[in-house]
């Protein structure tokens, strides 16, 4: 009777040890609110895998491994509306309006954030049209 216990003890570890390496079988990733006897409609595992799917998005856009041209029409929109406050202050400046020194800082670092945006486009731009 003790070994069989003990048989069963070790096939259910190596069990266990599949499902670890099986990809959907982890919190969050693709297959996991629906993996067996689950219906799906759990919420906690519903928002896990938005928020992998959400940080995946963000990974691939700012490593430059963009596959969908759709993502990256929208980093580009965001660059452009990041940088467009500091192209029009410049303006006004040059108009002969000054602006106060905290307007400033918060335009310079907006202006920045989009400027590497931005950039980071053009390089998703350009992997994505040689390959």
């Amino acid at each position: 009777m003790d070994k069989k216990r003990k048989l069963s003890k070790s096939s259910k570890k190596q069990s266990d040890k599949d499902k670890q390496d099986n990809a959907s079988h982890l919190p969050g990733w693709p297959g996991y609110r629906t993996r067996d006897g689950r219906s799906g409609y759990d919420p906690i595992d519903t928002r896990t895998e938005a928020a992998h799917t959400a940080g995946t998005i963000i990974q691939r856009l700012f490593t430059g491994e963009v596959r969908k041209p759709i993502y990256l029409f929208l980093l580009g929109i965001l660059g452009m509306i990041l940088i467009t406050p500091l192209v029009l202050a410049i303006a006004e400046i040059r108009n002969g309006n000054t602006l106060p020194w905290s307007a400033w800082v918060f335009l310079l670092i907006t202006g920045i954030a989009g400027l590497v945006i931005l950039i980071n486009f053009i390089k998703n731009l350009i992997k994505l049209f040689t390959r």
